[in-house]
């Protein structure tokens, strides 16, 4: 089916009590694998960008890509960016195509934080675009993580005041591995839940890698309904590569680097596979087989909706002939953000 809205995504997750994987990839192989194998176990999936590749896979590639992937399976897909470190970034995900795109503000002082998440949910909404927002950092280490926890109330006043669709909580989780067992903070989960009830804005919980399942399901019972995975996959794969390069550590011919790639990818593909498990996700597609296609919005020079400039074409995909604004567009200018900055730590 054609790529469906994160939005509805996420409101299928909330009322069945379970969680949708986002699942990081670095290459143009990767999102037709992980999307077989989310359609043999049956489950919605959201492909992502982490915000560091784009250098090497361009966002436009990418969306294509998947919706290309996405088509010939009838399980929910759709496409997210992780982290975009600045408003132009954000901006050229919307306008790829993306159905979900998360900037990332948390470690600018809290009202930049908030006055640039409002500028991007403006952006998102030109596009058609769900809009993720961070409020609490998420550090790479388990190191010192409870001064950087996301308040309750200060989320319930973020999200009023920028009016995200979701929201990416610091409670004891972290990017990359932890040092020593990670323990989330539940209580703290619950308040952000309740203070946010009325705001209609979901949760997400990143750092996946190595929460215990117990913790990823209780999470899930307290209101998390998106959860990103990244580096359980990265060494799965790497760990898939060794293993081929031990086997086979001369060049074998044209197939070699091919083959390489798809032991790598099954990799990604059994880390994936364990983790849609763990969220509970695998056959609920039959209780959201109903999504309309994402239709994102074409927007003019001038930032004005231009439904003259999108016509569908096969699968119900739009087709912008309008490119829109160019970059930096004047909605998007953010002089207090290096554009050319690198966000992600190393552990990521």
């Amino acid at each position: 089916m054609p790529i469906v809205s994160t939005v509805d995504i996420l409101k299928s997750c909330s009322d069945g009590r379970y969680a949708v994987g986002a699942f990081n990839i670095n290459g143009l192989d990767q999102p037709r694998a992980l999307i077989e194998a989310a359609d043999r176990l049956r489950s919605p999936i959201l492909i992502v960008e982490p915000g560091v590749i784009e250098q090497y896979v361009s966002f436009e590639d990418m969306a294509l890509v998947a919706r290309r992937a996405a088509e010939e399976t009838d399980i929910p897909v759709g496409i997210h960016l992780s982290h975009a470190g600045d408003l132009e970034q954000f901006e050229r995900a919307c306008k790829a195509g993306f159905t979900s795109v998360m900037y990332d503000g948390s470690k600018l002082p809290y009202e930049e934080n908030v006055a640039n998440t409002r500028i991007a949910v403006e952006i998102g909404k030109k596009y058609g675009c769900a809009v993720e927002g961070e409020l609490g950092a998420l550090g790479s280490s388990f190191a010192n993580i409870s001064e950087s926890m996301t308040d309750p109330a200060l989320a319930r006043e973020y999200v009023q005041k920028t009016g995200v669709d979701i929201l990416a909580v610091a409670i004891g989780n972290a990017h990359g591995f932890y040092k020593g067992k990670p323990s989330l903070d539940f209580k703290r989960l619950e308040e952000i839940h309740y203070a946010l009830m009325p705001q209609d804005c979901f949760l997400t919980l990143h750092g996946g890698t190595g929460i215990p399942e117990d913790h990823i399901k209780r999470s899930i019972e307290m209101g998390i309904v998106k959860i990103c995975i990244y580096t359980e996959m990265c060494v799965q794969g790497k760990i898939r590569a060794k293993e081929y390069l031990d086997e086979y550590p001369e060049y074998e011919g044209n197939a070699d680097i091919p083959m390489l790639i798809g032991a790598i990818n099954a990799g990604f593909v059994d880390a994936a596979e364990d983790c849609i498990k763990m969220f509970m996700s695998n056959n609920k597609v039959s209780r959201i087989d109903s999504f309309q296609p994402y239709r994102p919005a074409a927007v003019t020079a001038a930032g004005k909706p231009a439904t003259a400039c999108a016509q569908e074409g096969s699968g119900g995909q739009v087709i912008n002939h309008d490119p829109g604004p160019g970059y930096p567009s004047a909605v998007a200018v953010n002089s207090a953000v290096n554009a050319n900055s690198t966000y992600w730590d190393k552990n990521v």
